[in-house]
């Protein structure tokens, strides 16, 4: 609210949480693979910011929301936890952000 930005946090099953809501400016997404991306897709919110675990989830996400007008950019997030008495590595995790903008040329 300081920023003034108004914040709805929705919870359900996804795409079917959807339906019942206002068109929305902007879109995160946490979970739910490329289905819910497109439904969300479809609602032609602004942007779009999406997690997913693999790179194959993040092509064919990323393919779901070219084909719906949007410009895609995508980045791999990786992060490794570190034992800080032996500085050797514990775990390793990756992940990809995706972010689409909608382009306003298209329908």
């Amino acid at each position: 609210r300081r920023s003034g930005v108004q914040l709805q946090v929705v919870r359900g099953d996804a795409p079917h949480v959807l339906e019942n809501l206002p068109e929305p400016d902007v879109v995160r997404i946490t979970g739910g693979g490329a289905d819910v991306i497109a439904a969300a897709a479809d609602r032609r919110p602004e942007r779009i910011a999406a997690h997913v675990p693999t790179r194959d989830a993040a092509e064919l996400a990323g393919r779901r929301l070219a084909e719906r007008g949007y410009r895609v950019d995508c980045s791999l997030l990786q992060s490794v936890a570190l034992d800080a008495e032996q500085w050797t590595e514990k775990g390793r995790s990756v992940g990809f952000l995706l972010c689409g903008e909608l382009l306003r040329n298209r329908p």
